[in-house]
């Protein structure tokens, strides 16, 4: 697992691809901007949704409106090559494959 300051570098101020962890498939681009805020782009249909991040230790939290029903979304990393990083669920369960993508573009 990153720890917290790998887990900041790796999200905060970049915007990450995520992917299908079984298929590859992308599913969304997220630029995770240096203030807080976040803007969600679905790659199917390309709809938008800002909304929040933050960090607690180890651990970054997302939330938006509609996105998984507005609920705070809590996620570690886990590094697997420079630049890509598997996603967990804090309750263990397998989330995206992010990829960086560089700095925030939006």
């Amino acid at each position: 697992m990153m720890t917290a300051d790998e887990l900041r570098r790796f999200i905060e101020g970049r915007t990450v691809r995520a992917l299908d962890p079984e298929t590859g498939a992308g599913v969304a681009t997220v630029a995770y901007r240096p203030d807080g805020s976040c803007r969600l782009r679905h790659l199917a249909g390309g709809a938008v949704e800002d909304g929040r991040y933050g960090f607690d230790g180890p651990v970054y939290w997302t939330r938006y409106a509609a996105f998984r029903g507005g609920e705070v979304n809590r996620f570690t990393l886990t590094a697997v090559r420079p630049g890509r990083a598997q996603a967990w669920h804090d309750d263990g369960r397998r989330a995206y494959l992010l990829v960086d993508e560089g700095g925030v573009r939006e």
